[in-house]
């Protein structure tokens, strides 16, 4: 069996993004390697995992449409309530909308920059 055992985020400042998840997101630290810049995995309720890891380097920000992986997407079925409870809270870069299909989405940054994309959908796929 294969399945995605977690997501690494690599990060200027693991504390500060760790922290930042945890508040926004909810999750329980359940590693941390206690390094001078510790690496952290972070668990979702639903027993996901993210994992937050020092950089070595450095670059810009990138949209939504440039090559490589662009964004994290998180589904919910309370869109409306997400969007109220973030939205004076975090970087809005795509507001609430919903498409002629149903699905409803909003896009907001991290802390350092990475997009994270919210989404509802009628049905689940």
């Amino acid at each position: 069996m294969l399945y995605l055992e977690h997501v690494g985020i690599c990060a200027k400042d693991t504390k500060s993004l760790k922290d930042w998840y945890v508040k926004y997101f909810n999750l329980e630290v359940v590693y941390d390697n206690k390094k001078e810049k510790p690496t952290f995995i972070l668990k979702f309720k639903d027993g996901g995992l993210l994992e937050i890891y020092a950089a070595e380097s450095y670059s810009d920000t990138y949209d939504n449409k440039h090559q490589g992986i662009r964004h994290l997407a998180f589904g919910t079925d309370d869109i409306e309530g997400e969007y109220e409870r973030l939205k004076n809270e975090v970087v809005i870069e795509k507001e609430l909308s919903e498409n002629s299909k149903g699905i409803k989405t909003f896009f907001f940054r991290d802390l350092e920059g990475n997009l994270i994309h919210y989404v509802q959908r009628p049905t689940q796929l």
